[in-house]
């Protein structure tokens, strides 16, 4: 390919593909879950977003070839006389496409990205609870084998307010948040005991967020 016409095709994908908030979601979406197809609802339950703002991120996703179309089988409800019964429907679905040329790059920028935003993820789960430690590894370090994304060591955690935390997050990053939460002392006694869930958690790529026992040492 000429130069020119490289760079050009390389301007026109990235001017395509950052410009919303939802544009930067379905990329999560496709990048982190790159063997899974979505149809505009399941989208929309993601991101919350209207069908047809989704349906134009993802023309705009397959005019640069980032996605490619696909059917899924979904169950829907039917009115049969008087009863609802569930009948199978194809349906469109969209899903990464393998060949995209800048898939490693735009994976990696997108998980370095929402590292800018652990500030944020910290302020929302103090919230929770009286937070002693937050720990991140998983999803956000592209380390698909590690048992959990989001690690919490904290006091009165209330479980619907922590809930809603990683509803959040996984809004933004598009994928399902593998996570666990202890009290302190359970945390303490767990590591005493060299427990297999904390050894999980720090024996793989990890960042610490908020270290107020001494988990760094642990």
């Amino acid at each position: 390919m000429h130069p020119l016409k490289q760079h050009q095709t390389a301007m026109d994908t990235l001017s395509t593909l950052f410009g919303s908030t939802l544009r930067v979601k379905m990329m999560r979406l496709f990048l982190f879950n790159p063997d899974s197809a979505f149809d505009v609802e399941h989208i929309r339950a993601k991101t919350d977003a209207k069908p047809r703002d989704i349906e134009k991120e993802v023309a705009a996703f397959k005019k640069i070839g980032l996605v490619r179309q696909s059917k899924l089988i979904r169950l829907v409800s039917a009115k049969k006389g008087k009863k609802v019964v569930e009948k199978k429907k194809k349906v469109k679905a969209f899903s990464l496409d393998s060949k995209f040329e800048f898939r490693e790059e735009l994976s990696d920028f997108l998980v370095r990205t929402h590292s800018l935003e652990n500030r944020t993820i910290v302020k929302k789960l103090e919230k929770a609870g009286r937070i002693k430690a937050v720990l991140v590894s998983g999803i956000f370090m592209k380390d698909a084998d590690a048992r959990i994304d989001l690690f919490v060591v904290g006091d009165n955690v209330k479980a619907s307010a922590l809930e809603r935390v990683v509803r959040g997050i996984e809004s933004d990053m598009g994928k399902d948040i593998r996570y666990s939460v202890l009290s302190a002392p359970d945390f303490a006694y767990r590591k005493s005991m060299n427990d297999k869930l904390i050894r999980d958690v720090l024996d793989y790529p990890h960042t610490i967020l908020v270290d107020k026992i001494g988990i760094a040492r642990a």
